[in-house]
């Protein structure tokens, strides 16, 4: 039997869900970005490379809404998928984390990649299904 090897390209996509109680944090995409403009969506991004996934989450959260607090993140939710672009395949793995906080002491400082945020709730009009499978253990 003859075994093939295949190395594709990886992408990794943390998302932080900061929850106070029953309200969790989103943040809505510029209406000019190229990517799902104008939807709403937990903070995160593409872990960089040499980066712990720790410190990946924990920059993406500084960039995207200001967040410095310290945090013990807890993983929710894992979605993978092998895609096709341009002939290439890469191996997509989206991790969510839970992160609990008190939205009384956080300031939310935007980047400008996103123009809104919101704490809602679990069945909130703003969140796709998608977005609220994320929640139904929670």
């Amino acid at each position: 039997m003859q075994w093939r090897i295949m190395l594709m390209k990886t992408q990794i996509v943390l998302t932080g869900i900061l929850r106070d109680k029953d309200l969790f944090l989103i943040v809505k995409r510029n209406e000019n970005d190229n990517l799902y403009p104008g939807a709403w969506e937990f903070p995160g991004g593409h872990l960089e490379d040499g980066e712990t996934i720790k410190e990946g989450l924990k920059r993406e959260l500084l960039e995207e809404i200001g967040f410095t607090d310290e945090f013990n993140p807890r993983i929710t939710h894992y979605y993978d998928e092998i895609k096709s672009k341009n002939g290439e395949l890469i191996y997509n793995l989206e991790i969510d984390f839970i992160i609990n906080v008190d939205r009384s002491n956080l300031e939310i400082k935007l980047s400008n990649e996103h123009s809104e945020y919101k704490w809602v709730t679990k069945d909130s009009k703003y969140l796709d299904d998608f977005i609220k499978c994320k929640l139904l253990n929670l």
